[in-house]
Formats: C-alpha cells, sequence, structure tokens
C-alpha cells in the first residue's frame, strides 16, 4: 500500500470514527495502525524486512555463527521499531521479540523446547537486568551465539560418544571433502565397524548423511546469494558441478536451479 493510499485510508477511518463517537473500537485500532505506519514511512523508518529476518533463522538453524553475525549487522545498522516511549525499554521489547524468534528457530532445527524455553527464559531476565543501551546491543549477540550452541549440542550429543566425535566433525569441516575412510581414521576405527555403528545410531549410512548436511548449506547459499552453481559446488568440495547437481535433485527433488527460482 503506497503512502498516499495509507493517508486516505486513515483519513477516511477517522473521520468515520469521529462521526460515529468512537463507537466502533476496532475500526479506531486500525487507525491507530495506520496512523503508526505513516508516522514510520515519515520518519524513513523500514522494519527489518521478512527476508532479513527469515535469513538470519536459517543461519541460526543451520549453526552458522559468522553469516548469523553478519546478517545481525545489517539488521542492526537500520533503524529499530519505537515498542516504547522510553528508548531503553524499547530496545529491550525488541531483543525480547528477537528472542522469541530465536527460540523458535532452534525448536524446529532439533533442540528440545524444555532447553530451549529454559534459555529463552534465562536471555529475558538478563535482558531486562540490564541497562546500558551498548550492553543491551552486544547481549543480542551473545543470545545468537548461545542458540548456535544449543543447535550444534542438539545435532551432536544426542548420539553415543563415538559416533558424537564423528558428527561433530563432520559439521566443523563440511566444506571440505570427506569420506568414510577419511572419518573412520579420525575416529580410530575401522571403516566397516564405523559403518555399522554409524548406521545402528544415525539410521543412515555416513555418506548420505554427509550429503544432506551439504545439501542444507548449498541451498542457504542458493536462498541468499548469487554465487554460481559452480562455485557452490566448489566451496562444498563436490568433484564437480554435475555430481552436485545429481546429489541435489536426489535429496531434493530438484535442480539447484529450480531450486532458486522457488525461493
Amino acid at each position: 500500500m503506497t503512502k498516499y493510499k495509507l493517508y486516505f485510508r486513515a483519513a477516511f477511518i477517522f473521520l468515520r470514527y469521529n462521526l460515529y463517537y468512537k463507537a466502533d473500537c476496532e475500526e479506531y485500532m486500525d487507525y491507530k495502525l495506520l496512523k503508526e505506519k505513516l508516522k514510520n514511512m515519515d520518519c524513513h523508518y523500514i522494519h527489518p524486512s521478512f527476508e532479513l529476518e527469515r535469513k538470519l533463522i536459517n543461519e541460526i538453524k543451520l549453526a552458522m555463527k559468522e553469516e548469523a553475525f553478519s546478517t545481525l549487522d545489517t539488521i542492526n545498522s537500520l533503524e529499530r521499531a519505537v515498542l516504547s516511549r522510553d528508548p531503553l525499554r524499547s530496545l529491550k521489547n525488541s531483543l525480547i521479540a528477537s528472542c522469541t524468534l530465536f527460540t523458535r528457530a532452534v525448536i524446529e532445527a532439533g533442540v528440545s523446547s524444555e532447553d530451549a524455553f529454559s534459555q529463552s527464559d534465562l536471555f529475558i531476565m538478563s535482558i531486562e537486568s540490564i541497562h546500558h543501551h551498548g550492553l543491551l546491543l552486544k547481549f543480542e549477540y551473545e543470545m545468537v551465539e548461545e542458540f548456535i550452541s544449543l543447535v550444534i549440542h542438539s545435532n551432536i550429543y544426542n548420539y553415543p560418544k563415538p559416533i558424537s566425535r564423528v558428527v561433530r566433525y563432520i559439521y566443523e569441516h563440511i566444506t571440505e571433502p570427506l569420506s568414510l575412510s577419511l572419518l573412520a581414521e579420525y575416529a580410530s576405527m575401522s571403516s566397516d565397524y564405523l559403518s555399522k555403528l554409524f548406521i545402528l545410531e544415525v539410521g543412515m549410512p555416513v555418506t548420505p548423511f554427509i550429503q544432506i548436511q551439504k545439501i542444507e548449506i548449498a541451498k542457504y547459499f542458493l536462498r541468499y546469494s548469487q554465487i554460481s552453481l559452480s562455485e557452490i559446488a566448489t566451496l562444498l568440495s563436490f568433484c564437480n558441478p554435475g555430481y552436485f547437481t545429481k546429489v541435489f535433485i536426489k535429496h531434493t527433488g530438484l535442480t539447484p536451479s529450480s531450486f532458486r527460482k522457488l525461493e
């Protein structure tokens, strides 16, 4: 809706509101909402785009800390919404809203709801206890880092120790060439034993597990960057773009190009 259409609609609702002696509460709330939108436009304020928020949520779910910090930098370079007349209270309200989004993100990533909400409660108490603007801004990054740690911990420590070490290695070296023999050497066990143990504990063979993790990272770059398919294939250590496409189709049912167009 353009600014001028908003002005027209707000004026129309305001006239009707006064005409009927402020009897229609819903209409009045509609007027107040439009008035707030107009104020934001006049102040050149723009809410962080849905795409930026979705990007940050995906980075938290994929445990991509550096990328999440970069996206948060971009979001925080924009003027924040005014959620209270008191600037400090407004910032606290904004961080509590962010904490809620981050909590839902990590639950979707596999963190238990009990762990996620317990962490969220602690964060909200910390937010309320901070009385300095700069410390609050810094704390938002600490929340992101801690939520990402929850995701990593949840994904890794659900398995017995030998497998959790292997899974951690996969996550930490996801852009490198990975193979059953390399992981077996790292875990100090035979390839055959690791293969059987991995299937027993994880529910799938090592190679498909590695592929799925790489494809999740590939989907991120297809959504949020313009780098070419060959660059993504190289970044994730696929032997060539053709093989990358084959693996992508196997796990998503789409070509990388089709996936990018859908997004």
